[in-house]
C-alpha cells in the first residue's frame, strides 16, 4: 500500500486574520480531504499565551490517526506545524475501528467541528485519492466541556448546529449527538469534564449546493439554562419576566423554557434560540458566567440578582442583534459554513451582502432594557468569518462571490464539488474546470485587510 501522491505543501500564516484555533482546525480538515500536506508558521503568534494549545495538539493527532499523517511540531506552545497526511498508509496494519473515545481540555463541541469535515467526506475522499476507505459510520465520544467560554454549547449543538446543517443537505442520517450526555465545564474559574456522543455517517456522493436566503418570521424563542440549584427559581423567574417584556405583544412568539442544575456553584448559562419558519431558520445566542471581560465589576462580588439579570438581558440583546441582521443563519454558523460551500457541487450562499444593515425585528419590543440600554451590548467582533474564507482561498482558489438567485443577491462561493465521478482520477481536469469558473465570474469580495487580531481560540 503506496501512499498517495501528494502535491506541493501549502505554507499558511498561522496570524493570518483571526490567528486561532479556527484556523488550524479548518487547515487541517482541508488538508485530510483534499490530501494536501501544509505546513503553518507563527501560530497564534500574537495570542498571550502563543502557539499549540493541548485542545489543538489532540485535534491534531486525531486527525494524524484518521489520515496516516507525518507531523511534526504537534507540541503545546509549537508555533511551527507540518501535516502530510496519508504518508503513512504502508504501516497501518488493520482497518480503522468506527469508534473513537477522547479526553481533552476546552470544548467537546469545538473539537467534534474540527473532525467533522474529514469524517463526512472520508470515503468522497478514499474514493478521489484511490486510498483504503475508512468506516461507513463513526461513533465519536468526547469527554471535555459541553458548557464553555466562547465556545457553542452541546445545547447550541442539538438546538441550532444540527437543523441547519439539515438545511444545508447534512441531516440526521449523517450526522446525531446522543441525547445522554454528561454535564461539564471549562471556563476561566474551573474545568470539569463532561462528555458527548456523535454519530457521523460519510457521504457517499459530493455535497449538494445550498442556498439558505432569508430568515423567516420567528415562531418560538427556546431558552436553556443551567444556573446553581439554590438559584434555578429565581432565574426561571427573571428570565420569564424579561422575555415576557422584550417579546413584542403582538409578534406572536411563544417562549420554552428548559432549567438545569450547573454542578458548580456560581456558575450560570444561559441559551436562547429562535425558530422561524416560512422560510425555516434557527439562530442562536448564548453566554455564561463567570467571565471577567462580559459581566461588570459589580456582578463578580456576589450579587446574584446582578448576575442573572445581566446574563438574561445581555442573551437577549444578543439574539436581537442576531436576528436585525436578517441572515438565515447566525454568526457562529457562518463562521462554519463556508469549507462546506467550497467543497460543494454548486453555488452556495447562507447570507446576504447587505447583512451589515440592520433590518426591523418586529418580534421584539424596542423599549426593553436589554435592547434600550447599551451596558447589556457584549462585544463579539472576530475575524472568524473571514478567516474561514481566508483558508477556503489557500485550498480551493475560491473567494466569496455575490450571486443573484431568484432576485435576490447572495454572497457564496461555487463550489468544487468535491467527490465527484469525473474528478477522480482527474485532478488535472477538475482544476481547468475551477480556472475557467473562476474567470467567467465578477467577484466582489467583502473579505478585509488581511491583519491579526487576538480573538478566539
Amino acid at each position: 500500500m503506496s501512499a498517495p501522491h501528494q502535491t506541493d505543501v501549502t505554507v499558511l500564516d498561522g496570524t493570518a486574520y483571526e490567528g486561532g484555533g479556527g484556523l488550524i482546525r479548518y487547515a487541517i480538515a482541508f488538508a485530510s480531504i483534499l490530501n494536501r500536506p501544509i505546513r503553518i508558521h507563527s501560530i497564534r503568534a500574537h495570542r498571550l499565551e502563543p502557539g499549540l494549545r493541548s485542545e489543538h495538539t489532540v485535534a491534531v493527532g486525531t486527525m494524524a490517526w484518521l489520515t496516516s499523517a507525518a507531523l511534526m511540531g504537534n507540541q503545546t506552545a509549537s508555533l511551527d506545524l507540518m501535516f502530510s497526511p496519508y504518508v503513512h498508509l504502508d504501516a497501518r496494519n488493520e482497518p480503522l475501528e468506527n469508534k473513537l473515545d477522547i479526553a481533552l481540555e476546552g470544548s467537546a463541541s469545538i473539537f467534534l467541528i474540527a473532525m467533522l469535515p474529514y469524517l463526512l467526506f472520508s470515503r468522497l475522499s478514499s474514493k478521489v485519492h484511490d486510498i483504503p476507505p475508512g468506516p461507513d459510520e463513526f461513533e465519536l465520544t468526547i469527554r471535555a466541556g459541553t458548557l464553555c467560554v466562547k465556545a457553542p454549547s452541546i445545547f447550541y449543538l442539538r438546538q441550532v448546529f444540527l437543523p441547519t446543517m439539515a438545511l444545508v443537505g447534512i441531516g440526521g442520517n449523517h450526522l446525531s449527538i446522543g441525547e445522554d450526555h454528561e454535564q461539564g465545564w471549562h471556563t476561566q474559574m474551573q474545568s470539569l469534564p463532561g462528555k458527548m456522543t456523535a454519530r457521523i455517517r460519510a457521504l457517499l456522493r459530493p455535497l449538494p449546493a445550498f442556498t439558505l436566503q432569508h430568515r423567516g418570521r420567528v415562531q418560538t424563542i427556546r431558552a436553556t439554562a443551567h444556573a446553581p440549584q439554590q438559584d434555578l427559581d429565581k432565574f426561571k423567574s427573571t428570565l420569564e419576566a424579561e422575555m415576557a417584556d422584550a417579546i413584542s405583544q403582538n409578534g406572536g412568539v411563544s417562549v420554552a423554557i428548559d432549567m438545569f442544575p450547573s454542578l458548580l456553584d456560581h456558575h450560570y448559562h444561559l441559551l436562547l434560540v429562535a425558530e422561524a419558519t416560512a422560510p425555516p431558520a434557527f439562530l442562536g445566542f448564548e453566554d455564561m458566567f463567570p467571565q471577567s471581560d462580559v459581566f461588570p465589576p459589580t456582578t463578580l462580588n456576589g450579587d446574584t440578582d446582578g448576575i442573572i439579570r445581566h446574563l438574561v438581558r445581555a442573551c437577549i440583546r444578543g439574539l436581537w442583534e442576531e436576528l436585525r441582521r436578517g441572515n438565515p443563519v447566525d454568526e457562529n454558523m457562518e463562521d462554519m459554513l463556508p469549507l462546506y460551500q467550497g467543497l460543494a457541487a454548486g453555488f452556495s450562499s447562507a447570507m446576504t451582502p447587505g447583512n451589515h444593515r440592520p433590518v426591523p425585528v418586529p418580534e421584539f419590543n424596542m423599549e426593553t432594557p436589554a435592547l434600550r440600554d447599551d451596558c447589556y451590548k457584549l462585544d463579539r467582533s472576530s475575524l472568524h468569518r473571514e478567516t474561514s474564507w481566508w483558508t477556503v482561498h489557500q485550498f480551493t482558489g475560491l473567494q466569496p462571490v455575490t450571486v443573484q438567485v431568484e432576485g435576490s443577491d447572495q454572497v457564496g462561493c461555487h463550489g468544487i464539488g468535491f467527490g465527484a465521478e469525473d474528478e477522480v482520477g482527474n485532478s488535472t481536469a477538475s482544476q481547468d474546470r475551477l480556472e475557467k469558473r473562476k474567470a467567467v465570474t465578477t467577484y466582489r469580495s467583502w473579505l478585509t485587510p488581511l491583519q491579526c487580531r487576538g480573538e478566539g481560540g
